[in-house]
């Protein structure tokens, strides 16, 4: 009969019953490479390979100095390591959660017992002293992986938090570097509007001249008059617009004024060559530390799934006292004092007012929430890569059409020359076909600076060299 009673609680034991729970599904990386073929397929590319360091394809020292102390010492950066050195101890305080707890115990106590209880003559009545010592050992078994589950989970938001830094400093190379070469075709504007400037003082010379011999009306002089002024409100704003660069630059990099105006001006190569990584479709998941974020954000939110799970079964936990216990002290460490227990307890809960239920579809909805934020970052990040390829092929049309227009402009410009040097005209038309061709200058200029800056992004859009070497860390559904 014990031996039946003993299999019957046993079996009640170890049959806990977990509800039934539905979770979404993520996007599949095989369909985000399939989507990508279909828009990249026209996209010629290069069989090259996207380097961590970037940057130094760029030829110019400053920058690399500035982005590799920004990484280093960036205060938002610091932020985030720090709670990954917070995330990497939680999972030691978890891990410990695997080994007994071992206690170390010892208390004295004076208490008068009962004449009326369990005690004999002559404790009961009188007042005695009562010294305890020895180790307190506990162990829970982990059959269901409740403790495992939680490592697990600790050790995914730890790698969130890494793959975050990654984000960071990607985020600090790419705006650093859109900034500094920003700033590189602001001094090269710089440059062409002053070339532009001095065109515009000469003809504003000989117009004075004209007016002064009667050959030419006030208004065109006033009009020469407005060139000049808007000329230098051009350079003044060039000028700000580079400190404001200058100010953001050092935001992102955690620079003080003093560092910051100790800055030379840029010395972006002309040799830079922008190309497009070969089959950058293939895989894109991996090289994107915005979506491993999220990727090890979802294998947490599972591991917390079948921890709520873990409760709906029996704990074993065994216990174990190595105790010395006496009434005068000078026997307790004495063998006649040594009074060991040893004990196994089993326990499932039967009623807690569905709480273990609501704790188990409370993960659930945490983890449909976050399949959801790693659709979304999935979604964004693939209209990403395709919208900023199909902005770099704009961009090489523009370029295509505006040196075609300084072509004919510089046509124009050499037959103005030649009809001046015959004599046939005064310089005031040659000097206004130049002024249209530095115009035109300028203008290819910012459809440089507007190349460059879409290369970043497309760096910044395939991830900068990341390459995620953890496992997949998601179950297969």
């Amino acid at each position: 009969m014990k031996i039946i009673l003993c299999v019957i609680s046993l079996t009640i034991l170890f049959s806990g019953c977990v509800p039934k729970v539905t979770t979404s599904n993520t996007i599949k990386d095989t369909k985000i490479d399939d989507e990508l073929i279909k828009d990249l397929n026209e996209f010629s590319s290069n069989d090259i390979e996207l380097k961590n360091s970037w940057w130094k394809d760029f030829n110019d020292k400053q920058l690399n100095i500035l982005i590799e102390d920004a990484i280093k010492n960036a205060p938002s950066l610091k932020q985030l390591e720090a709670k990954y050195q917070k995330a990497n101890n939680i999972i030691k305080a978890k891990k410990s959660s695997n080994l007994p707890n071992v206690n170390f115990e010892s208390q004295a106590t004076r208490q008068r017992f009962s004449e009326n209880y369990i005690f004999p003559e002559p404790l009961s009545g009188n007042y005695y002293n009562l010294y305890q010592t020895g180790l307190n050992l506990q162990y829970d078994f982990d059959f269901w992986n409740q403790r495992a589950s939680l490592i697990k989970a600790s050790k995914n938001e730890a790698l969130a938090q890494d793959a975050l830094i990654k984000v960071k400093q990607l985020a600090i190379s790419t705006s650093t570097s859109k900034l500094y070469i920003s700033w590189n075709f602001k001094i090269e504007k710089l440059k062409k509007l002053s070339t532009l400037k001095k065109l515009i003082y000469e003809k504003h010379h000989i117009l004075n001249e004209l007016y002064n011999m009667g050959l030419s009306n006030k208004e065109k002089v006033n009009e020469s008059n407005y060139l000049i002024e808007k000329i230098n409100q051009d350079i003044l704003n060039v000028n700000e617009e580079i400190e404001n660069i200058k100010n953001s630059i050092a935001v992102i990099a955690g620079l003080l004024p003093s560092q910051i105006n100790k800055l030379e001006n840029p010395s972006i190569s002309n040799e830079y060559k922008i190309s497009i990584p070969k089959d950058i479709h293939l895989n894109i998941v991996s090289h994107l530390p915005e979506v491993a974020v999220q990727k090890y954000l979802l294998a947490s939110k599972e591991q917390y799934i079948e921890n709520a799970k873990s409760k709906f079964y029996p704990n074993i936990r065994l216990s174990g006292l190595l105790h010395f216990t006496s009434f005068p002290f000078s026997q307790l460490l004495k063998e006649s004092s040594f009074d060991p227990e040893a004990g196994v307890a089993f326990s499932l809960p039967i009623f807690d007012a569905k709480r273990r239920e609501s704790n188990l579809n409370t993960k659930v909805n945490d983890y449909n929430a976050q399949v959801y934020a790693y659709n979304e970052t999935i979604i964004k990040a693939v209209n990403n890569i395709v919208t900023t390829l199909k902005k770099i092929q704009l961009n090489k049309s523009q370029e295509k059409s505006e040196k075609i227009v300084i072509s004919n402009k510089n046509k124009n410009k050499n037959i103005e020359k030649r009809v001046y040097e015959l004599g046939i005209k005064n310089k005031i038309n040659f000097i206004n076909k130049n002024i249209e061709l530095e115009e035109e200058k300028i203008k290819e200029i910012a459809l440089q600076d507007k190349k460059f800056q879409l290369h970043i992004d497309l760096i910044e859009a395939l991830g900068g060299g990341y390459k995620n070497k953890a496992k997949d860390v998601l179950s297969s559904k």
